[in-house]
């Protein structure tokens, strides 16, 4: 006798239901994490489809205990992109003998304040800025630090000094 109900298709039926009601709940409470693009910086935007630089935006960076800061970091993947960060960011070329000193140490990062001059045209921001940003000449990575106030900065200048230190 042929049944139309079949346990085991019902349950197979229930099975897939409950997975993909998860997936969805998961998708729904991630999504702001699987799909940050409308959170990230002007500097993310404007270099997300440029070839030969990798852009990564980390919202929420833990400086300290207290100070969080979201962060853009660029990196050159090939001469090309590099040579379009440090003209883009005013980066100084190096003289042969400090372009030796990177290539025979460990990797010297370099911090400093940035202004509305030192980003490209259409990406600085239109209110005072407190960014901080470290430069790697040995990995070619820019990393901006998008910090909202005097106190946010310092607290980066202080982080990246001590990061130094352990390094070291």
């Amino acid at each position: 006798m042929n049944h139309f109900f079949n346990i085991k298709r019902f349950w197979l039926i229930i099975a897939i239901l409950a997975v993909i009601e998860v997936l969805v709940l998961f998708a729904v409470f991630q999504w702001r994490y699987l799909f940050p693009s409308n959170e990230v910086s002007v500097i993310y935007r404007y270099y997300e489809k440029v070839d030969g630089i990798d852009v990564t935006y980390i919202k929420g960076f833990k400086v300290n205990d207290t100070v969080f800061v979201d962060v853009t970091m660029l990196e050159a993947k090939d001469s090309l992109g590099w040579a379009i960060l440090k003209q883009d960011f005013m980066l100084p070329e190096l003289d042969p003998e400090s372009q030796q000193f990177v290539d025979n140490n460990p990797d010297q990062v370099f911090s400093r304040e940035l202004t509305p001059m030192h980003y490209p045209k259409g990406t600085s921001p239109d209110t005072i800025i407190h960014d901080v940003s470290t430069l790697s000449f040995c990995t070619h990575t820019f990393t901006i630090f998008h910090s909202k106030s005097e106190a946010e900065k310092h607290a980066v200048h202080y982080h990246n000094y001590d990061e130094f230190l352990k390094e070291k």
